[in-house]
């Protein structure tokens, strides 16, 4: 009865320490693969911020151009531009929506 017993123990002693040395391998590996997952996502964010930075900067290079159309177009009188194209009136029309727009989204 006492080998058996000592049987027992030498084998769930093995298996407990074969589990450790695998959960300490496993938790290694996955530790690795999670960390470079992260670095990847890491570097899409910063890519994908300093692009948003880049087009934060066009457009409001763009609003501050359109400001000065409005500002332009604006100072003329109605009453002397009688032969105006209905087509520059309306892109006129559509610059100034896009202006406050853009100032409210701001």
């Amino acid at each position: 009865m006492t080998f058996f017993i000592l049987q027992i123990t030498l084998i769930t002693t093995i298996a407990v320490a074969a589990g450790i040395a695998i959960g300490w391998w496993a938790n290694i590996y996955y530790k690795k693969e999670r960390e470079n997952a992260l670095r990847k996502e890491h570097q899409l964010l910063k890519n994908y911020f300093s692009e948003s930075i880049k087009e934060n900067s066009k457009v409001k290079l763009q609003l501050k151009l359109a400001e000065e159309k409005i500002d332009v177009l604006g100072t003329h009188n109605e009453s002397a531009i009688h032969g105006v194209d209905f087509e520059a009136y309306q892109i006129f029309e559509n610059t100034v929506k896009e202006a406050q727009m853009r100032k409210y989204l701001n």
